[in-house]
């Protein structure tokens, strides 16, 4: 599963950039104008980015939380958010799957949090609000079922 997000950074104000991560590998990707940024192997694993006059710019990408679908870009310790911000109210509807699945152990918090990054990334997407809240809303429901199946097999264990 891969979060793809297309932002701009103050850094480069006429540049384009897409940020892509794959959620299970960790593998992340930058691209500046559709060009592959390289990424350095030392500690951090920045992105080197090329401005103009060839200087290179460390972007080191980090953790976001609480929204833990979309990373921000560290540029000269600023941080450079790539995703665009939710609501307060669509973080915590989107983490209902999340949250119903702490009492079935580790395998109830994989699937809870790969659930929340779903409804995290369909939140974000370009489509009307109704359709977003349905996708949510079958996630949700899909999580349920699955925990109510849970709880039912640890207590006949």
């Amino acid at each position: 599963m891969k979060n793809t997000f297309e932002f701009k950074l103050p850094h480069f104000p006429t540049d384009n950039f897409e940020f892509e991560n794959n959620i299970f590998s960790g593998k992340s990707t930058l691209k500046q104008n559709g060009v592959i940024v390289e990424q350095s192997k030392e500690r951090g694993k920045p992105f080197l980015i090329k401005r103009v006059n060839d200087e290179i710019v460390e972007a080191f990408p980090k953790m976001n939380i609480p929204d833990i679908s979309a990373q921000v870009l560290s540029i000269d310790g600023k941080r450079c958010v790539m995703a665009a911000q939710l609501k307060w109210y669509e973080y915590i509807i989107g983490a209902l799957s999340f949250l119903s699945f702490f009492s079935v152990g580790a395998i109830g918090i994989i699937v809870g949090s790969t659930a929340t990054i779903i409804n995290y990334n369909f939140f974000r997407e370009n489509t009307s609000r109704k359709h977003k809240y349905f996708k949510v809303f079958g996630v949700n429901i899909i999580c349920l079922i699955l925990y109510l199946i849970a709880v039912n097999l640890k207590m006949n264990q």
